[in-house]
Formats: structure tokens, C-alpha cells, sequence
């Protein structure tokens, strides 16, 4: 049981759906809605060699760019994620697909870095509102004890759209230029939205949420989040939530330009990220797998072993090779790691609110995704122009979420 005890209405209310629909159709549109998501968080990273040589700009000018759409989504997950534990989940993801997608064509469109900047601030809105509430939606359509495990697997669908970013770039970017990545981007939630209407169930309103929702159109606060003991707590999740996203949007983001500053080929470079995300796949499988049982602890774990593969790559490694098992390895464990604390923070808070607890915790963590390309920019400009200087920057926050999971592991079981 969730921490903060889901009632008997909360799986009451969640049978009579689940009699209706097929599991496996829940997890397929949800999954198709992530996936969608991942690709557009990811866009631009894997756009961003494209973007300098096309607009003449540096690559320190290109943080800002990479940063635009995670200070939205920060926005977006806090203030607009929350609205579906009152307006429903389902409302929420399709919505938010929409804006994002018709955004997403007009950044295709953009002639100037400021209005590239100022589109995907406003896609990040979008993006923000639909992952808390795609994650509590799985969450809420698991069979009990099964809550985490579903979430994380859910959002395996981010990482892999960023898989699915990077063979795009691969394959479009040397004819089409970037335009073609954030067209990709916009068609593809607007095709999904179709699926999401007819596949995707809306759960009724949790009525303990909506007597003390206050107005219906009142903002959301994180005061719920709060009550019962549970400040510590939630003040040490957002607390990973910051250190590992901020890791994983460095490297995510930096990874395919440095590279190709180093020497690799833009096809070469878009492969390597690409082989970063795709070890985020796996790494996601194998924690939501374990987080059934071990909660917070598998977020510890998985912080330790990116450690120690992120400090190998910081010693060098020569062969190209080599290079690709250790970006891969590197996926694996850090991605892997924000795949486990999506899943534990779903299930560490009541079904009435488990949208608001994600929407809080993803919104502040982004604090911590926007800071990630701007350290990226701050450390080339002090001169950090080599690959293996990047996989040094993340290992102190790592570190940090590392015992802070640990803490929570002896508080909260699932």
C-alpha cells in the first residue's frame, strides 16, 4: 500500500476500469504517450550540431536552447500536472499532447535562436503537464503492491523516445537539416492523441481529493504533501529529483555535441547519444523490475553503480569501441536511476494525490534538468571542452541522491 494508506474507495473505484479495458491497452497508450514525450525532450539535444552550424552560433549560446523546454516543464509539471487529481488524468495527457505538438510544428519554422528558445519554453508546458499524470495513471491502474514497478516500466517510454530521437536525427538531419526533427516531433503526439481518446480509461475523482480541492479552478499547491509527517520525506525526494535530473540532462544534452567537437562525425556523434539512451532502456527494465521489493534502495544502487561507471569514463578510454560500452553502461545506470525515482515516488504517495506528488517532485527536479545543459555551458567556458571532462560533473550530485534514497529506503516500504 502507498504510503499515506490509499482507501478501499481508491480500488473500488479502479476494478469496475479494470473489468472494461485490457491491461496491456492501458500500458500501450500510455507507453505510445511517453515515448512521444521522450522524443520531444530530446529533440533538440539531438538537433543542437545542426542548430550552431545553421544560426552561426556558439556552442556555449546553445545551452539556453537546450535548457528552454526543461524551465517549461518545470512550470508545467508543478502548476499544470497537479490539476489531474481535480480535472482527470486523462484530460490532462491529451491536452498536453496537442500543445506540445502543434508548438512543436512552429518550432520547425523558427529563423532565430530567441524564437527557438521562446517555442520551446512553451513546449516544455505541455511536456510538463502530461508525464506526472501518465506515471500516477499507471500507477493507479496496477494491481496492488504493483504501483512502482508500473510507473517505472511506464517511463521507460521517455527514455525510449529518446532512442528514437537520436536514429531520427541520424537518419534525417545530413538531408533535412533540424527543421526535420521538431516536424517529427509535432506530428507524432498529434497522431498518438487519436489512440489516447478511444484506448486510454479516466478514473472518476477521488472524492476525499475534491472536498479539500478547494475552487475547482484554484491552483494546485503542495501543501497536501506535507501533512502526516511526511515534510522530511518530501523534501528529500525533490532533493533527488534535482540531483539526478540534472545529471541526466547534462549528459544527455551535452554528450552528441561534445563528441562531435571531438572529432566524431554528426552520424557518429547522434549513434553515440542514441547508445546512451538505449542503455537508459535497459537500465530502466531492470529498476522498475527491483522496485517492487527494495523501493528507495534501488535508487541508492543504481546512483552507486553510475558512480563508478561515470568515474571509469573520467579516466579515459581510447578506443572508440570502448567509448560506445561505457556511454551505454553510463545509460544504463543514470537513467536507469531516474527511471526507479519516477516509480518510487509514485508509490510513495496516496492515489488521491499521487498526481500532485509526481507533479511537484518532476516540476522541482527540473530545476535541476535546466541546470544541467547551463553547467554543461559553464564548465566549456572554464575550458572542460573534452568528453571525459562531462562525466565528471554529475558524480557529487549522484552521490547526494544516492544517500538521500538511502534515508528514505529505512522510512517508507512499499
Amino acid at each position: 500500500m502507498p504510503i499515506g494508506g490509499g482507501s478501499v474507495g481508491d480500488s473500488d473505484a479502479v476494478e469496475p476500469v479494470m473489468r472494461r479495458y485490457s491491461p496491456w491497452v492501458h500500458t500501450l497508450a500510455l507507453l505510445l504517450a511517453l515515448i512521444s514525450e521522450g522524443y520531444d525532450l530530446q529533440a533538440a539535444n539531438f538537433a543542437a550540431p545542426a542548430i550552431v552550424h545553421a544560426l552561426g552560433i556558439t556552442k556555449a549560446q546553445v545551452g539556453p536552447l537546450l535548457s528552454a523546454s526543461l524551465l517549461g516543464v518545470l512550470f508545467g509539471a508543478a502548476l499544470i500536472g497537479p490539476w489531474g487529481d481535480r480535472w482527470g488524468k486523462k484530460r490532462l495527457i491529451i491536452a498536453g499532447c496537442i500543445a506540445y505538438g502543434v508548438l512543436s510544428l512552429a518550432a520547425a519554422w523558427a529563423t532565430t535562436l530567441p524564437q527557438l528558445i521562446v517555442l520551446r519554453f512553451l513546449i516544455g508546458l505541455g511536456l510538463g503537464g502530461v508525464l506526472p499524470n501518465a506515471l500516477a495513471l499507471a500507477s493507479e491502474l496496477a494491481r496492488p503492491g504493483g504501483e512502482a514497478r508500473a510507473a517505472g516500466l511506464i517511463g521507460i517510454g521517455i527514455t525510449f523516445g529518446g532512442v528514437v530521437a537520436g536514429l531520427t536525427s541520424a537518419a534525417l538531419l545530413p538531408h533535412y537539416g533540424w527543421p526535420a526533427m521538431f516536424l517529427v516531433g509535432g506530428l507524432l503526439p498529434l497522431l498518438i492523441v487519436l489512440l489516447l481518446q478511444f484506448l486510454l480509461p479516466d478514473l472518476p475523482a477521488d472524492p476525499a481529493r475534491e472536498r479539500t480541492a478547494g475552487h475547482p479552478w484554484s491552483l494546485p499547491g503542495p501543501t497536501s504533501l506535507f501533512r502526516h509527517g511526511w515534510t522530511g520525506r518530501t523534501l528529500a525526494i525533490w532533493l533527488i529529483f534535482i540531483a539526478v535530473l540534472m545529471c541526466v540532462y547534462l549528459l544527455s544534452g551535452w554528450i552528441p555535441l561534445l563528441l562531435n567537437q571531438g572529432g566524431f562525425s554528426p552520424r557518429a556523434s547522434a549513434l553515440l547519444g542514441t547508445a546512451y539512451q538505449a542503455g537508459g532502456v535497459a537500465g530502466g527494465v531492470a529498476a522498475s523490475l527491483l522496485l517492487a521489493r527494495r523501493g528507495w534502495n534501488v535508487v541508492a544502487l543504481f546512483a552507486a553503480m553510475a558512480c563508478l561507471v561515470l568515474g571509469m569514463l573520467v579516466l579515459g578510454l581510447k578506443s572508440t569501441a570502448l567509448l560506445a560500452m561505457g556511454v551505454i553502461a553510463a545509460g544504463f545506470c543514470v537513467t536507469g536511476t531516474q527511471n526507479a525515482i519516477n516509480g518510487a515516488c509514485g508509490a510513495s504517495y496516496a492515489a488521491g494525490i499521487r498526481s500532485s506528488g509526481l507533479g511537484w517532485a518532476l516540476g522541482v527536479g527540473r530545476f535541476g534538468s535546466v541546470a544541467g545543459p547551463l553547467v554543461g555551458s559553464l564548465a566549456v567556458l572554464m575550458g572542460m571542452h573534452e568528453a571525459r571532462h562531462l562525466f565528471a560533473l554529475p558524480l557529487i550530485p549522484l552521490a547526494v541522491a544516492g544517500l538521500a534514497a538511502l534515508w528514505l529506503g529505512r522510512r517508507i516500504s512499499f
